[in-house]
This record gives C-alpha cells, structure tokens and sequence, in this order.
C-alpha cells in the first residue's frame, strides 16, 4: 500500500535519540500508511547499527551521505526520495506518537489554506517547550529586547493557532505545496531553515499552524551557549537582509547585541 505520509528524519552521530525514536514510531504510528525516510548525514556513531535493527520492523529507507552536507540539502533528498502526497520533516531527538501524527495530517487533509503544521512541543519531563512564533519584524525583536517580550504566539481559543513559524523539529507539510517551493532553501546550512520554509509558506496565502490539544516530546535544548545563539542571529540577520533588505538586517544585529547585553 502506498504511503499517505512519508516522515523524513535528518541525523548525525544521534544514534540513541534515533532509536528511540523509530521505538516512538513502532509503538505508536500514524494510522494512515506511512513511510520512513532517514537521512544518515555522515554519522561516525553507531546510527548504522541502529538502522540495520529497525528495517524489519519500519517501512524504512535509508539514505546514507559520507561527508556533511546542510540540513536543507538532506531534507531535500529525503522527500524527494518518496512520493507521498503528504511529509514530515522530523528530528531524531523526537518522541513522535500516533495521535499527534494523526491530527495533523487530518488537519492538513481537511484544510487546504493550512501549509505546515504541528504539536506543541514539551521537554521529557512535561515542560513546555516553545514552537510557534511571529516572524521576525524590528517591532517584534525590539520588544522582546526592550520589554523582554515573548515571541511564541499566545494559544487560540480554537486549539488551531496561526503562527509565523515553527522549530524544525517538527514540520509537517503537504507535498504539493513543497514541489511549488522547490523544498528547504540551500542557503541555509541549519539554523533558520525553518523560519525561512514557513515564511515562503506564509507568502503563499498558506496558514502555519501550531495544535495545542496535541504534543510531543522533543529534548532540543533548555539554553543555548553564546555560540549558538550567534549562528542563530546570523540565519536571521540572512533572511531579513534578503526578504526585507539592508536596515532591516542591520537593526536587527543592533536589537541583538542589545538583547545580549541585557541577558549578560
């Protein structure tokens, strides 16, 4: 039977949050066919071995890369490598589960205005973890400098929340709109890849959407270290001097130095 969905998972060296979860996906799979698609991005860990256990147990594909390549280059080999009308693009430190998956792809089924969605997002102890954003505007970023102002969208009362973006940890997207996009942009190595996927979706009239009846476990990170933080200002420092040009980027690097300055 052909897959409904195809869940695309980009790895590196992650070979025991991998296995757990393929385990999340054994145990709890979307009810509608699925396929899986893992993209071995020159892992020097045991990934391979953790492969070689699920194949028998997933519908499972595996393309393996020797050297590094960018998040947005794997991705696109991923789905690119199914046919399925519908994709999840899915971290390996995930712990997906079957109710989830099915919302959102009856959501995406359902709703042909909607372009990306997903769960909220917790912590392996329950906290919550942010997804769904505004995208990035000097107003936004000078308020969460300024006034320490969250960017995460408040909870719609209709459990269906309008975003501006998601973490691309878990995006899930229909493969048409995905063709009409030509995929993840390669311009983007890893951090922004998703703000700049749901903003192209966005400028398609297409919704992003966060559910908030539904969530999943991702282990992601608490807090970022300074060298982290900079690679993210920096992917968006990029899309905003290409989407909104030169004074936009340069405020933004501004805000930026300033919000650090006051977290110091």
């Amino acid at each position: 039977m052909s897959a409904t969905l195809s869940i695309v998972i980009f790895t590196r060296d992650d070979a025991e949050h991998l296995r757990a979860c393929l385990a999340a996906l054994q145990a709890s799979p979307p009810s509608q066919p699925f396929d899986v698609v893992v993209f071995d991005n020159a892992s020097q860990d045991h990934t391979a071995d953790v492969l070689a256990d699920f194949a028998p147990r997933l519908p499972l594909q595996v393309i393996a890369r020797g050297g590094d390549t960018s998040f947005s280059q794997g991705n696109n080999q991923g789905w690119r490598a199914t046919d399925a009308p519908f994709l999840l693009f899915l971290n390996p430190d995930t712990v997906p589960n079957g109710p989830a998956l099915d919302a959102c792809l009856e959501l995406l089924q359902a709703r042909s205005d909607v372009g990306a969605v997903s769960p909220r997002l917790v912590y392996p102890d329950g906290e919550h973890q942010p997804t769904g954003w505004s995208l990035p505007t000097l107003g936004q970023l000078a308020a969460e400098a300024l006034l320490r102002r969250p960017r995460e969208v408040p909870p719609d009362p209709s459990g269906a929340t309008s975003v501006g973006w998601l973490m691309g940890c878990f995006v899930m997207v229909p493969r048409p709109l995905l063709e009409e996009l030509d995929g993840w942009d390669r311009a983007f190595w890893f951090h922004g890849t998703d703000l700049e996927l749901c903003a192209r979706i966005r400028a398609r009239d297409r919704a992003v959407v966060r559910l908030e009846a539904h969530s999943i476990v991702h282990v992601g990170h608490r807090g970022w270290d300074r060298e982290r933080r900079r690679a993210v200002q920096g992917a968006q420092k990029l899309w905003l001097l290409r989407d909104h040009g030169h004074l936009a980027s340069a405020a933004y690097g501004l805000l930026a130095t300033l919000r650090s300055a006051l977290r110091a």
